[in-house]
């Protein structure tokens, strides 16, 4: 079974000022919510899948040496090497125990699955209890993109309608896109995270086309000829951009709006904003350019 994009994860330093930037892009930005752990987030939601915009607020929370997987260890450690930028994508799962043994199997699990809940709010104020199971995995040599995927244990109590209306008409994240040296290297690894067995190999790269969203892996020139920006340089895989679909004439309005420099290139117009890369481009799904 294919896994399509859950979340993408942004961390940022002051979590209210990239609240902020999101809100002049034309996003709904959710309240502050608390992790047990010293992090707290944002959220954008979208049809299926969400930003979660995260800061490391409590960093005295975080106690221990942690390891690879540890989410709060991992986003205080990545933040002091890199600074803002895009630190993890997600992928959803329906079993998240089932996730984990396919990943052991093929090397690159070997994590307990992280269970874990928190108090979140609906449209209408009231409190709503969430819950969730994370199976991890990590390609060995990729030490700045942290990938999992998340079971949703209480989904009716997080996936609102009036929380997607958008004022650009924002519907899904359209595109994630990673950078690394070859690809092709990387192939194994994406197959046994995505599921999807088949990819589509192109001038840009290969392409894992999920139930929500491409996953793109591509080489930092083609990167930059595509979106405009140099990627972050990173050993191994980087989680470079994330791309957005909605309506073309709002988006582009309100990326005008934002005082914001933009490239358009490829009928994306690209900005670099808190240590990332992000697109927009007209539709509802999008295709990797």
């Amino acid at each position: 079974m294919s896994r399509g994009i859950d979340h993408v994860i942004h961390l940022v330093r002051n979590l209210e000022a990239a609240a902020a930037t999101y809100e002049k892009l034309g996003f709904l930005v959710g309240p502050r919510n608390k992790h047990p752990f010293g992090t707290h987030n944002r959220i954008v939601q979208l049809d299926g899948s969400y930003i979660e915009i995260l800061e490391v607020a409590e960093p005295e929370k975080i106690q221990g040496k942690g390891g690879p997987v540890s989410f709060a260890h991992f986003h205080r450690d990545f933040l002091a090497r890199n600074g803002e930028g895009l630190s993890g994508l997600v992928l959803s799962s329906a079993d998240a125990n089932a996730d984990k043994a396919i990943f052991d199997k093929a090397g690159f699990g070997g994590f307990p699955v992280f269970d874990f809940g928190r108090m979140g709010k609906r449209p209408d104020g009231s409190e709503a209890e969430l819950a969730f199971s994370l199976a991890f995995l990590r390609e060995p040599d990729s030490s700045d993109a942290m990938t999992f995927v998340c079971q949703h244990k209480r989904p009716e109590n997080f996936w609102f309608r009036e929380l997607q209306a958008h004022p650009t008409g924002a519907a899904r994240v359209s595109a994630a896109i990673f950078t690394a040296d070859s690809p092709t290297d990387q192939q194994y690894f994406f197959q046994t995270w995505t599921g999807i067995r088949d990819p589509r190999s192109t001038s840009l790269g290969v392409t894992f086309e999920t139930p929500l969203g491409p996953v793109q892996v591509t080489e930092p020139r083609p990167f930059e000829d595509a979106l405009g920006f140099m990627p972050p340089v990173a050993k191994g895989l980087r989680f470079s951009a994330a791309c957005f679909a909605g309506d073309a004439a709002k988006l582009r309005a309100a990326v005008a709006k934002s005082g914001l420099s933009a490239q358009e290139r490829n009928g994306r117009l690209a900005i670099h904003v808190h240590g990332t890369v992000l697109a927009f481009e007209a539709g509802t799904t999008g295709q990797p350019g």
